[in-house]
């Protein structure tokens, strides 16, 4: 087993661009040299947004190596707007969606749409979605 990060700089939203390009180019790689391994895929926060960009734009053929995307708090349009970013929804390519768990604490105000509890952003290892997002994954594997 390998892992991949990302390489862009995850300061801000507008970085998301730099690592759709990086993730992009190693998915692709990934499937071109090495076609019997099956990925997976993950982000949270801004990590999130990139891979859920990047399932949009995938080159075709390339989702027949993903096994499973496991995202945490993914930004929703409602804070998006509500912090002036000027983004496009963020949504998952139609190929990854039966591949993909998306999860979110319904206090997390970055991905729900009535959520308040800043602290809940941070709690996804604490609060069980991350054992979610295993099982799930093994499940794919």
């Amino acid at each position: 087993m390998g892992v991949y990060a990302v390489n862009y700089p995850a300061t801000d939203f507008p970085t998301t661009a730099q690592g759709m390009n990086d993730a992009s180019g190693h998915l692709e790689s990934m499937a071109a040299n090495c076609p019997n391994t099956r990925m997976v895929l993950g982000g949270y926060s801004l990590g999130a947004a990139v891979i859920a960009y990047t399932t949009e734009d995938a080159v075709p053929g390339v989702a027949d190596h993903v096994a499973a995307v496991a995202l945490f708090g993914k930004p929703s349009s409602r804070f998006l707007n509500g912090n002036g970013i000027p983004a496009p929804p963020i949504v998952i390519g139609h190929l990854y969606g039966a591949k993909t768990i998306d999860l979110c604490d319904p206090g997390d105000p970055i991905c729900s749409s009535k959520g308040n509890d800043t602290k809940a952003h941070t709690m996804y290892a604490a609060n069980g979605m991350v054992d979610e997002a295993a099982a799930f994954t093994v499940g794919r594997l």
